[in-house]
């Protein structure tokens, strides 16, 4: 039996078990890794959408502002027609333009005080303004949920597209008063490029929305700013319909929930700390994507998709499992077939079939190759005389000397009874001979307690010739071994 492979079988189970456990480890994680990696890549998928949409949205917003900026430039030769329909409202101290001729579509604009009293300054703000019409018409077009898009001056006219009837001065009045406008205002006379502001409730309708603002400026000096109105309905489809496992967000450079699922979320700051999240910038410092990870859906995921992989695993660990054990088995039960039990050398089966290869390999490199066949002398009188377990310990301890004595490319069996044969590998017949009387020697020297009797052992020795098989060899070799039985046993003879 293999008994290095016996020996190490546990461990190798062990460290089958550990890599089982391992590999199950290293499955799981990569689900995980996977499932945070598509959540990266739809987030940035998504995000790009929404980069797109804000950067159509600033490039009319330049627009709009480049046109009125050019016009302001031209000061009195700057004139639009529209101008004509300019209408006083005395009683409600505000004028309008409703009927604004060019592209087709309802625009308006509306301001507060006579302008009678007008400097030149502020009738060619005006009709510089009114050249933003056909910008206004495409921005709506192309800008989806853009609830307005509007020129506001400092000089408090407003222009407004789609249409817009303001009721009196108050109610103009009340776009500039609000905190709003003052905070965009504070923050444009440092920043020439588009703001966004926070979520604001609507002033001139229902619900909330955020603006983006750009400044114009004359001579350095802010005139006023053109501004997008965007509704959040689109953005809150865009939210549910995300393929993603959490909570999604677009919140402002101040941490306030701009757009979310949950409603009661709005305008709150956003909290982060402790959670697995993805971010992602829209506008640079001013509007991100934020993902906060379900751990909860993301560990339910990574399982139920790893479960099948690691099944799979456990049932390869466990057939090389079964496979160790059954390759044991056979080992054990060759062992069992090859081995006499008692003393654990081979049985006579066993080693005839290994002197056969033994003769082979000798032969094929010409080495001599000796033989002894050992009998125990007067075995029955320690049967009779002592009982069969004495008789059993001298066997044992007779085979102990011989798995002493001999070399591992020796084969040394028990072929019957109280008979042993020996092979001895390149081995001449005189070498063999100082083995066997050697053997017979220490045999002599054995003891075993409460037995008075010596033992003896009578030994054939011999060599093997050309045409020589087990058999001839076997035969000569037991032949000498009763000559030296009948020369008065305790004895070896060889030929």
């Amino acid at each position: 039996m293999d008994q290095k492979l016996k020996e190490a079988s546990p461990y190798i189970v062990g460290v089958l078990v550990l890599l089982f456990l391992f590999s199950s480890y290293l499955i799981y994680k990569n689900e995980v890794y996977e499932f945070k990696k598509n959540s990266y890549y739809n987030t940035y998928r998504n995000v790009e959408y929404l980069k797109e949409y804000f950067t159509i949205s600033e490039s009319f917003l330049y627009s709009m502002k480049y046109t009125i900026e050019d016009k302001l430039k031209l000061k009195c030769k700057c004139s639009h027609p529209s101008y004509i329909n300019l209408q006083y409202n005395k009683e409600k101290n505000i004028y309008t333009i409703n009927n604004i001729k060019g592209i087709e579509g309802e625009s308006s604009l509306c301001g507060i005080g006579n302008p009678k009293t007008f400097k030149q300054e502020i009738i060619n703000e005006i009709n510089s303004s009114l050249y933003l019409k056909p910008i206004f018409l495409a921005a709506k077009d192309v800008i989806f949920d853009l609830k307005r898009v509007y020129y506001k001056s400092l000089n408090e006219f407003v222009f407004i597209y789609p249409d817009f009837t303001f009721q009196n001065s108050k109610t103009l009045k009340r776009l500039y008063e609000s905190k709003e406008w003052e905070k965009s205002i504070e923050k444009m006379q440092t920043n020439n490029n588009f703001i966004l502001t926070d979520l604001i409730k609507d002033s001139l309708a229902d619900g909330y929305i955020i603006t983006l603002m750009i400044p114009i400026k004359d001579k350095n000096l802010i005139k006023g700013a053109v501004g997008i109105d965007i509704e959040l309905n689109t953005f809150n489809d865009f939210i549910s319909a995300l393929n993603l496992k959490g909570e999604t967000y677009i919140i402002n450079d101040k941490n306030r929930v701009i757009v979310s699922k949950n409603k009661n979320s709005l305008n709150s700051t956003l909290d982060t700390s402790n959670k697995d999240f993805i971010k992602y910038q829209i506008l640079e410092n001013q509007l991100s994507l934020v993902h906060i990870i379900d751990n909860f859906e993301l560990f339910k995921n990574a399982f139920l998709n790893s479960i099948g992989k690691i099944l799979i695993l456990f049932l390869l660990i466990s057939i090389l499992i079964i496979l160790i054990y059954l390759r044991i088995l056979s080992l054990k039960l060759q062992h069992l077939a090859n081995t006499d039990s008692l003393t654990n050398l081979l049985n006579r089966r066993a080693i005839e079939s290994a002197i056969n290869k033994q003769i082979e390999i000798s032969r094929r490199y010409e080495q001599p190759l000796s033989f002894l066949l050992i009998d125990i002398d007067h075995f029955k009188k320690f049967n009779d005389s002592y009982g069969h377990d004495i008789g059993d310990e001298v066997l044992v301890k007779i085979s102990n000397l011989f798995r002493y004595l001999i070399r591992s490319c020796d084969i040394v069996g028990r072929i019957g009874g109280e008979e042993f044969l020996i092979s001895l590998a390149n081995t001449n017949l005189e070498e063999g001979y100082i083995l066997a009387e050697r053997i017979r020697k220490l045999v002599n020297e054995i003891t075993i307690d409460n037995v008075n009797m010596n033992i003896t052992v009578s030994i054939g020795c011999t060599t093997l010739n050309k045409k020589d098989t087990y058999k001839t060899i076997f035969k000569r070799v037991d032949t000498l071994m009763y000559e030296a039985k009948k020369g008065g046993r305790d004895n070896t003879i060889k030929r």
